[in-house]
């Protein structure tokens, strides 16, 4: 009688129980889903120059705790964090906040532009939308954020070119388009000669400021009053190229919700440094705003540098194009219960 092996036994009983703990990981909530799933649980770091004055809200999402999503945003928003840390030790070696944002020539060995990164990356797919060049914006999940009802875009910033617009119009069929500018009296050509989408975007005179002030020529509308006109609760994607006036404007926004989920799922939007009315001269300044922006739940996903204030004016680069996710409230781009699209 052939005599029995028995060595392959306790690889087996190991293989066996590795499938079994698989199998129990993906049925349990991750470790990680309370971190953005239980209330109280998670709040953005403090700024590094100062200590935080209070927790900022968690992020509240239909999508079940330990789902695929929950576990992405969790995965990314951990290795943000480190980012963020990265940034704080790094700035504080090259001399602090005093630090100048763009060194002379010869003089140092980094710019602004190298201490912040798209560090958070988006759980769905990224792409241009629009032409290429100046005017195409990085949008992430544009099929989530614009195949359902009600979908709304605003265009801050509109000047003489509406690709970008006429594409998300062409993308989200149910979606609205609302721009305001008060240097220009209509959109760029390409949404004018688009007659099978245009009758969907709708184009105001505003100025867009961090205040509201209808006594001047143009009217200033901050955020909050354009949508208290026009009714709107929501944005899915918000876009802003106002030409240095961002600073203002956000710092606004984010103030008047106190610590409440921003009232838009992603923002795509031109940083315009070394411009009026708020020069940035100094990477303390910059900072401070930017790690506002952090605190209110918005995370870095892409960004472009606008080498076009390069090639025509030869300086800089001071100008940026970044994209943002909003990590709080409900919206598309958090909610796992939505089917996947192609």
């Amino acid at each position: 009688m052939p005599r029995l092996t028995l060595w392959p036994l306790p690889f087996a009983f190991l293989l066996l129980g590795t499938f079994y703990l698989l199998a129990r990981q993906h049925e349990s909530p991750s470790p990680f889903s309370g971190y953005l799933d239980h209330p109280g649980s998670y709040a953005p770091p403090p700024p590094h120059h100062a200590p935080s004055s209070h927790h900022a809200p968690p992020l509240d999402t239909p999508s079940p705790a330990g789902s695929r999503l929950n576990l992405t945003l969790a995965g990314n928003e951990l290795r943000y964090q480190a980012a963020v840390r990265a940034r704080r030790a790094l700035i504080e070696k090259i001399g602090g906040a005093d630090s100048v944002a763009f060194p002379e020539p010869y003089t140092a060995d980094y710019s602004l532009w190298d201490l912040y990164g798209p560090a958070f990356s988006c759980p769905f797919s990224v792409y241009r939308v629009g032409t290429m060049g100046d005017g195409g914006k990085w949008v992430c999940g544009l099929e989530r954020a614009t195949h359902h009802k009600n979908c709304v875009i605003y265009s801050m910033g509109v000047e003489r070119q509406s690709s970008f617009e006429q594409e998300v119009l062409r993308q989200g069929k149910d979606c609205q388009v609302y721009g305001f500018d008060f240097s220009v009296t209509q959109w760029g050509p390409e949404l004018r000669a688009d007659t099978e989408v245009n009758p969907r975007a709708h184009f105001f005179p505003y100025k867009i400021g961090a205040v509201d002030n209808h006594d001047v020529k143009p009217k200033q509308y901050s955020l909050q009053g354009i949508m208290k006109e026009l009714g709107h609760e929501f944005i899915d994607i918000w876009k802003i190229d106002i030409e240095g006036s961002e600073f203002g404007a956000l710092k606004a926004v984010i103030e008047s919700f106190k610590g409440k989920p921003l009232p838009f799922g992603q923002m795509q939007i031109e940083i315009h440094l070394n411009f009026a009315p708020d020069f940035i001269k100094t990477i303390g300044q910059f900072d401070k705003w930017w790690t506002l922006l952090e605190d209110a739940g918005l995370r870095p996903f892409w960004t472009e540098l606008n080498l076009l204030d390069v090639n025509v004016i030869r300086r800089g680069p001071f100008v940026g194009e970044w994209s943002f996710i909003n990590i709080r409230g409900r919206h598309p781009l958090l909610d796992d219960s939505l089917p996947d699209y192609p």
